[in-house]
């Protein structure tokens, strides 16, 4: 995977785990942190979330999956042929992506029409 990829990739993995937390997770406890996304042992980016502690394990998982992939070029998860996720944190990261990408997206056509 091309250092590009990696931080676009944990940046989409931190907005859709974020946003699936802010609404479904609203009553508990959130806590503010950072991610620090590495390239060959050299830090690239830091980005920042707020989030529950159920989340943030997820958003961790996923993000050291990210980092491992072999696969050259990364296909999306759910078309991978040998999966990395562990079968019930992909059921759970698939929900998350599912309800945040569906989310997300509708908003931003509800900004482009409704400037």
């Amino acid at each position: 995977m091309k250092k590009e990829k990696l931080i676009l990739d944990t940046q989409n993995l931190q907005r859709f785990i974020q946003f699936h937390c802010e609404r479904e997770h609203n009553d508990v406890p959130k806590k503010e942190g950072t991610l620090q996304v590495h390239w060959e042992e050299k830090p690239l980016c830091v980005i920042s979330y707020h989030v529950c502690a159920e989340c943030e394990a997820l958003l961790t998982y996923g993000y050291n999956r990210l980092q491992n992939c072999p696969h050259e070029p990364k296909p999306s998860c759910r078309k991978c042929p040998k999966p990395c996720y562990e079968k019930p944190v992909w059921k759970k990261m698939a929900h998350i992506m599912m309800y945040s990408g569906m989310r997300l997206g509708l908003s931003k056509v509800r900004k482009t029409l409704f400037k």
